[in-house]
């Protein structure tokens, strides 16, 4: 039975992840090979199948958690993550930090991607967290949670804006019902969740690299207007296209150059550039301070020392101080950009943002790693027939059409990982329910809210959540799989209380 195969995989990665201590990309990777050998598919085409679903998996997510990660570093290096975090706390107050990250989620979270948003807002969730001393589930889960129900509900994401259109349902009214659905959903479960036990007394620490230790003073932070500037424009230029995808006919010059400058990696890599040349400065200044710092420091310990002492003494000229003055190579930044005092210039901010980029590589590599191979699982799953198997094994059911889209599409992301797979198979299952006079828009809002469900390992958003926030297996079991079916439980409600006026 194919949802048997599903369930035995299941708990055969959890042994591996959690009694053996098997990395997760190796195990992911076994796992994929068994199932496949389970259902019956031909050696080849098991291998086939894992290499098309980590290709297609990581074709644009490697772009976007790339250059998200380093656009991420430079604004903590830069201090331009403490300046916005610090700006949110002085509007909303420490109280109501929660409430500060989740109405910041929901405005990027409607236009912009899971991932794409994700890696936008997660350095202010580490700078607050950081700062203020505050748990990372306290104000991480807000984020996600609000994030995962806007990209799951709402137009123009693609799940909700694939299913519109399958059902000829209008995306306005599609978006107009659904959020304040988002906002119920998300509210509730977004604030509720980090005060469970199970997140109240896991302790979480920040993944190294991704985020600085620094603790910056008043005078260094930079111009709170540039800080929201480097934010806004991905989020800006994603809305725009999505706005203008809806009303320029498709096909035309103006459409394509939109929908280029719209997407996820070429957005982000615009503020990554505006983000060196506005704040590069700042992390060179601050790399040279620290520099100039330890010389100084140096300077007094070497003097003490009888070397030093003589030497100064016999009249001869102090000991050169490695990195001190001159045009010397301060921060691991060389060149004339630095040559006889403090950085400045584009050489500089260049070259002290790139290195920002560097460092924020390292921790990307097996978070990437993962989730390729959790797509990987995920497209074995799909190619073995599993999607198929619950169509028809599901045929006929005599439910509300709106409940019995939910449930299909619940059933399908549980057993195949992707809310996008699941949403274009239910699309094709339930369209005939239509001629029953149901809203097509609600039925769109049935079917993204059962794709939210059921959230696990052969999720690579699962694989996202557990990599940034550093949690065991079975923790982002009962924290991201929880709380992602109830935000789709709460989602069907609204939609059948919807069903009673509309």
């Amino acid at each position: 039975m194919p949802l048997l195969v599903v369930a035995l995989a299941v708990a055969l990665l959890l042994v591996l992840m959690t009694k053996l201590r098997l990395n997760g990309f190796i195990a992911l990777f076994l796992v994929a090979v068994l199932v496949g050998l389970l259902r019956g598919m031909p050696i080849d085409k098991i291998y086939s199948s894992i290499t098309d679903g980590v290709g297609g998996q990581l074709d644009e997510t490697i772009l976007t958690l790339g250059f998200g990660a380093m656009l991420g570093k430079v604004l903590a290096d830069s201090g331009g993550a403490d300046r916005i975090a610090t700006s949110l706390i002085r509007v909303f107050g420490i109280s109501r930090a929660q409430l500060a990250i989740a109405l910041t989620s929901l405005c990027i979270g409607i236009t912009m991607f899971y991932e794409v948003a994700f890696v936008l807002l997660i350095p202010l969730v580490f700078t607050l967290v950081r700062r203020h001393k505050m748990p990372l589930l306290w104000l991480g889960l807000p984020m996600s949670i609000v994030l995962s129900t806007t990209h799951s509900f709402l137009p123009p994401h693609p799940g909700p804006t694939a299913v519109a259109s399958a059902f000829h349902a209008s995306a306005a009214l599609t978006l107009l019902y659904g959020l304040p659905i988002a906002i119920i959903a998300g509210g509730i479960v977004g604030f509720i969740w980090p005060r469970l036990s199970i997140a109240r007394r896991l302790n979480p620490q920040i993944p190294n690299a991704l985020t600085t230790t620094r603790e910056f003073a008043e005078h260094e932070l930079p111009q709170l207007g540039r800080c929201i500037l480097v934010v806004a424009v991905p989020v800006a230029m994603m809305a725009i296209s999505a706005i203008a995808m809806l009303t320029i006919s498709e096909g035309t010059t103006a459409a394509r150059i939109m929908e280029f400058f719209g997407e996820a990696p070429i957005a982000l890599l615009v503020a990554l550039l505006l983000a060196v040349v506005l704040l590069g400065g700042n992390i060179a200044r601050l790399a040279y301070a620290d520099r100039a710092r330890t010389a100084d420091e140096s300077t007094v310990t070497e003097s003490r020392t009888p070397v030093f002492a003589k030497t100064v003494a016999a009249g001869g000229p102090a000991p050169a101080l490695a990195g001190a003055g001159g045009g010397g190579s301060i921060g691991g930044f060389g060149g004339p950009a630095y040559a006889g005092g403090e950085p400045s210039g584009i050489t500089a901010r260049f070259e002290a943002a790139m290195d920002s980029c560097a460092q924020s590589l390292k921790p990307m590599a097996m978070i990437i790693a993962v989730i390729g191979a959790g797509g990987g699982f995920k497209q074995v799953l799909v190619d073995s027939g599993i999607a198929n198997y619950i169509q028809h094994v599901t045929h006929g059911w005599d439910i509300s059409p709106l409940i019995l889209a939910w449930l299909i599409a619940a059933i399908i992301r549980a057993a195949v990982g992707s809310a996008t797979v699941a949403v274009v198979t239910v699309a094709g299952i339930v369209a005939p329910l239509l001629s029953t006079g149901v809203s097509p828009e609600l039925l769109v809002l049935a079917v993204t809210c059962g794709s939210i469900c059921f959230s696990h390992v052969n999720d690579p958003g699962f694989w996202l959540f557990k990599e940034y926030f550093n949690l065991s297996l079975v923790d982002t079991l009962k924290l991201r799989t929880t709380y992602e079916t109830a935000v789709g439980v709460i989602g069907l409600l609204g939609v059948l209380a919807l069903s009673l006026v509309v």
